[in-house]
């Protein structure tokens, strides 16, 4: 019995290493700088893809908040992004907990968001007015893992990246860069599901980064003229998700409705809301009932799921990482649209198409690990699991690399530190893991480090001792012995978290300018133009018509917190060092008129004293 099941698992092998061979021909994808190449061998019909709901769940789990994120857990939704504070904050807030693990124990992967900044590339700065992309790659994992530590044990699903490039840039390096972000997550927290949100047209280097694309956001008008790019049709549908907003009749909403099932969206959401922020609720309830009947609407009712054959066998196997491919899944409707990957039972990748073949990064050498896959058609029927294989990674090569030199804080302030070190000589060193305290807080590619790496660690307590180390990893799992350790502590805070407030009156522009001596997430000129403190958006007894937020520009509208974006140039000069500039066109505020500036986020929050500005 044993010899003729070695025969068996024999022939197996040599069906996949034949499957890889023979797949690599099919319809390549269109070429393009820096990327990967991807493939497909389906495409969904219009009248056949099953939906799930993916909503920015942009409101607080509190007051009328409860219910809506109560509402968000019935079936039907599948995606609901927790938004905080533009992230996570700094605090566990019970009431988020509580929301995110109601969630998830109805079936919804809740995600956590997490803006990239476009990487600096458009201006936007980081915490510490950085505009790299290393700077913002730092950022980024270190608000990852402060959403894990918060939220991970109440059933965070994974991260939503948001203000995402959408092109490939210089020698593929945005790609690159959010690419190494994704790995990055699904190395450090198994099973973590992605997002990443360019929210227009994107090009095809991203169509392997992340579980799900969202490639368009905007309102009903311009979605009715869009059209996606031809890649976008040919892929899993699971892997699109479009948002569209200021849809005002149920008329809009079939149609939206339908066009995104005609432009190949697994995932959904349409509101009647509008900008300033359309994602602040949920639609009417019979609005959103119907919007969950279009979605299940397959417009052929497919309720048979594919049904996958033996298990995936190995095709390539190395140390962090292994391909594996399996017998193409059948399916009675003969529409297998895409593969998920399962590593030890949890979900870790999906397939771009309906390809049987798929590599798994982020792995540790010499390690067993038990590899499964599950298939999904077009109409969103999920098989049930492969018998899983077990499969061991290579052990790695016997020479780790050499520790990097030199560790040093380099900057300290308040509540921040910046690091550097001299890169590793070896060339085969991949990258650098940097650890605070012991518990490692993010990794740097090497080709992002450069020669001299300069890392910003951002989110620490004021007057405080933090430990640092950093290792070097190879291309084989080894890591270096660390460098280090290094003791920072954080500077005493002193006066006011913004001084030096000013605003001045110019022949054609009005400047405005404030010190920031705490690290914010967004910072504020609220502006009064008319004098009425009943007008306008009341904060420290002024009310607020005008609106500076880091580098955009609002005029204030209807009640409350409801501002429209100011056509023109951003209204940021400069922030170095924390001393934030600014400046509008004198036209639009008067002499004389009252401004308070504001900071939150990251740290405690602080509104200046009203100043005058003449």
């Amino acid at each position: 019995m044993s010899d003729r099941h070695g025969r068996g698992r024999s022939r197996l092998r040599a069906l996949a290493a034949a499957l890889a061979l023979m797949l690599a021909p099919i319809v390549p994808a269109p070429a393009f700088a820096g990327g990967p190449t991807t493939r497909t061998t389906t495409s969904a019909t219009a009248d056949g893809v099953g939906q799930r709901l993916a909503v920015p769940a942009y409101f607080y789990p509190g007051g009328d908040g409860a219910a809506l994120w109560q509402r968000l857990t019935g079936p039907g939704t599948g995606i609901a992004v927790a938004n905080p504070f533009s992230g996570p904050g700094k605090t566990r807030d019970p009431l988020y907990a509580a929301a995110i693990a109601a969630a998830r124990a109805g079936g919804v992967t809740v995600l956590g968001y997490v803006p990239t900044g476009y990487l600096g590339t458009t201006g936007r700065t980081t915490r510490l007015g950085q505009t790299t992309p290393a700077a913002w790659s730092a950022q980024v994992q270190q608000d990852i893992e402060t959403w894990y530590r918060l939220y991970g044990g109440d059933g965070l699903g994974g991260i939503f990246f948001d203000e995402v490039q959408n092109v490939c840039g210089p020698d593929g390096a945005y790609a690159r860069t959010y690419r190494a972000l994704d790995e990055h997550t699904r190395a450090w927290h198994r099973g973590a599901f992605t997002v990443v949100n360019p929210g227009i047209e994107t090009e095809p280097c991203y169509a392997d980064i992340g579980d799900v694309i969202l490639t368009f956001e905007g309102t009903y008008d311009t979605y009715r003229q869009w059209k996606p790019p031809a890649w976008q049709r040919a892929i899993d549908p699971r892997r699109l998700w479009h948002l569209v907003h200021g849809t005002a009749t149920i008329e809009q909403l079939d149609d939206a409705m339908r066009l995104s099932k005609q432009r190949n969206a697994g995932y959904v959401y349409v509101t009647p809301d509008v900008l300033a922020n359309p994602w602040d609720t949920l639609p009417p309830p019979e609005y959103w009932a119907r919007q969950l009947a279009a979605a299940a609407d397959t417009g052929r009712p497919d309720r048979n799921p594919p049904r996958v054959h033996g298990g995936p066998v190995p095709v390539r196997v190395a140390s962090t990482e292994v391909t594996v491919a399996w017998l193409p899944a059948t399916d009675p409707g003969g529409r297998v649209a895409g593969y998920d990957v399962l590593l030890d039972g949890a979900r870790v990748a999906g397939t771009t198409g309906a390809e049987p073949l798929a590599t798994i990064r982020g792995l540790e050498p010499g390690r067993q690990y038990r590899v499964g896959v599950l298939a999904r058609d077009v109409a969103g029927n999920t098989s049930a699991p492969s018998r899983s294989t077990v499969i061991t990674t290579a052990r790695p090569d016997p020479q780790p690399p050499a520790a990097p030199a030199g560790l040093r804080a380099v900057e300290t302030g308040v509540a921040h530190a910046v690091l550097s070190w001299t890169a590793a000589p070896e060339r085969d060193v991949t990258g650098y893991e940097i650890s605070l305290n012991g518990a490692r807080l993010l990794s740097v590619p090497a080709w992002l480090a450069g020669a001299e790496p300069s890392v910003p660690i951002s989110g620490l307590e004021p007057s405080t001792a933090y430990t640092f180390t950093v290792a070097a990893r190879d291309a084989s799992g080894n890591v270096s012995p660390v460098a280090g350790p290094i003791t920072v502590t954080t500077a005493t805070p002193s006066g006011d978290p913004i001084t030096a407030a000013t605003g001045t009156i110019g022949a054609t522009a009005v400047t405005y300018e404030a010190t920031f001596t705490l690290p914010y997430d967004f910072h504020h000129v609220f502006i009064d133009v008319d004098g009425d403190a009943g007008t306008g958006f009341a904060t420290a007894g002024i009310g607020a018509d005008l609106l500076i937020e880091n580098g955009w520009f609002y005029r204030h509208t209807g009640t409350g917190w409801s501002w429209a974006p100011v056509d023109g140039p951003s209204p940021l000069v400069s922030s170095a060092d924390g001393h934030y500039v600014w400046q509008i066109p004198a036209t639009m505020a008067p002499t004389p008129h009252r401004v308070v500036f504001h900071g939150s986020g990251s740290s405690p929050e602080y509104t200046t004293a009203v100043v005058n500005v003449t």
